[in-house]
C-alpha cells in the first residue's frame, strides 16, 4: 500500500496529498491548493522524489500554487485530463476571476485519460475519469485508496454550477464510483476521509 500525506491548509480547505512507494521513494503530489514550502520540506525530509503533479481538475483552489510546485519539483510531470487542461489558462473557467486573480496557469505537461496509469515504483494510481463537478475531472484508484477531487466528499459531493459542470454527468459518475469495494477509503478534495460503503449508506445528499 501506498504511504499517504494530508495536507489541509489550502485555499477553501482544499487538501494536497502526497503519495508514495516507501521501498523507492517515488512520489505523486495531488492537487496544488496548499502552500507548496511545507510540503517540499517534508519531502525532502523524507527522501522523496516527486515524479508527477497530478490534478483532480482545473478550479482556482487546487492549481493555486501550482508554479511553486513546478518550482521545487522540477523533474516532476504535471498532469490533468485534457478536458480540463483548456481551463487553466481560462481564468473565467478555472475560478480565479472569483478571488479577484483573474490568473492564468500553465499548461500541463501529462494529458491523463481514462485507464491511464501512473507507477510508483510497484503502486500504481489508476485514472477514473468521472466528469460532473468538471468536464475533465479524475480520480486515483490504487492501493485501496480512491483520491477523489471534487467528485464525491464525506456526506456531500461536488458542486456543479462552476462553469461546465452538470449535474446528471455527475450522477453517472457517482454511480460508476459506487461499484468500487465499500471498503475503499475514499480521501477527498475537501474535508476528511470516508469510505465508498460509508457514503452509499449514509450521503444524505444523493438521496435527496
Amino acid at each position: 500500500m501506498p504511504v499517504i500525506k494530508r495536507f489541509t491548509e489550502g485555499l477553501l480547505g482544499s487538501n494536497t496529498y502526497l503519495v508514495w512507494n516507501d521501498k523507492t521513494g517515488e512520489a505523486c503530489v495531488i492537487d496544488v491548493g496548499n502552500p507548496c514550502a511545507i510540503i517540499a520540506e517534508f519531502a525532502a525530509a523524507q527522501k522523496l522524489k516527486v515524479k508527477y503533479i497530478v490534478l483532480t481538475h482545473a478550479h482556482y483552489d487546487h492549481i493555486l500554487y501550482i508554479e511553486d510546485f513546478c518550482a521545487a519539483f522540477p523533474e516532476a510531470l504535471t498532469a490533468i485530463h485534457p478536458n480540463d487542461d483548456v481551463l487553466m489558462d481560462d481564468p473565467n473557467l478555472n475560478c480565479s476571476v472569483l478571488f479577484g486573480s483573474a490568473h492564468e496557469f500553465r499548461h500541463c505537461d501529462l494529458m491523463l485519460n481514462e485507464g491511464d496509469t501512473l507507477a510508483l515504483g510497484e503502486e500504481t494510481l489508476t485514472v477514473l475519469h468521472t466528469p460532473g463537478h468538471t468536464e475533465g475531472g479524475i480520480c486515483l484508484l490504487g492501493g485501496g485508496y480512491l483520491f477523489s477531487g471534487d467528485t464525491l466528499f464525506y456526506d456531500s459531493f461536488g458542486r456543479t454550477d462552476l462553469g461546465r459542470g452538470d449535474m446528471d454527468t455527475l450522477g453517472n459518475s457517482l454511480h460508476r464510483l459506487f461499484t468500487l469495494p465499500e471498503e475503499t477509503i475514499v480521501l477527498p478534495g475537501h474535508g476528511t476521509r470516508t469510505t465508498i460503503g460509508r457514503e452509499k449508506r449514509e450521503n444524505y445528499f444523493l438521496y435527496m
